[in-house]
């Protein structure tokens, strides 16, 4: 019986992981897109770009016992869903960051298709700039900024941050940051280990910074880690927050 019930718990929370997914589509009409055509994101509050037509309604929340839903798991989830309906523009409209009561971003959105090439292009460029490393033109070094909000899950257990093999690098409780300082650039594995283990792929470059958000999320026994690679405008407001 007890390895009954281990199965089944394994089973659901390998089922309840993934972040809950709603959407409303009042247009139906459009294919598919192709899976190579970019879908862009419109941070709340900015301009929707000419000739974008509605296509639907968008919402994606936490289960109750959703553990891999960092921003670009749900951002992710949004820009395959847009593409399914034939739209390439998620304009938010409420981001709900990670807060005691759950790990999880939530965000409302709506769902748009534009063919304008020139409002495309423009709005391509302001989004490079958005996300541009803050570090000087000359800096000869990236920095990798790892970052854990506090939240009651987990919160009394922390774990150490790992570069490829097994090189420490840092250790993140509950409330804690710590940035990087690196000149071993091209691809590398950050990871942390309680339970499980989970990780980031990162293809440093010189000059650029990089954001990873920390956190515990629900496990069998311990709390299993959970790192996301955060966009720059999005991971230096919540890094910067933290004391």
């Amino acid at each position: 019986m007890k390895k009954i019930a281990s199965l089944l718990l394994l089973v659901f929370i390998g089922i309840s992981c993934s972040p809950k997914i709603k959407s409303a589509l009042s247009d139906t009409s459009y294919a598919p897109l192709n899976l190579n055509e970019p879908i862009y994101i419109i941070e709340v509050g900015a301009d929707l770009p000419k000739n974008s037509a509605y296509v639907g309604d968008l919402k994606i929340g936490d289960s109750g016992f959703t553990t891999d839903c960092g921003y670009e798991v749900v951002i992710n989830n949004a820009k395959s869903t847009a593409q399914k309906a034939g739209a390439n523009f998620v304009q938010l409209l409420e981001v709900k960051k990670p807060n005691l009561g759950s790990t999880c971003y939530r965000i409302k959105a709506k769902l748009y298709r534009n063919r304008d090439a020139q409002a495309i292009a423009d709005y391509d460029t302001k989004e490079k700039a958005k996300n541009k490393s803050r570090l000087p033109a000359n800096a000869d070094y990236a920095l990798v900024h790892f970052y854990r909000p506090k939240q009651l899950a987990g919160a009394m257990i922390g774990y150490k941050i790992r570069m490829d093999n097994d090189s420490i690098i840092g250790r993140v409780r509950n409330g804690e940051k710590f940035a990087f300082k690196t000149s071993n650039f091209g691809n590398h594995t950050f990871w942390g280990i309680t339970e499980a283990r989970d990780s980031v792929e990162i293809n440093v470059q010189k000059g650029e910074e990089y954001f990873v958000r920390c956190a515990i999320t629900i496990g069998i026994a311990v709390g299993r880690p959970e790192l996301n690679l955060t966009p720059n405008h999005i991971g230096a407001e919540e890094f910067e927050a933290m004391k």
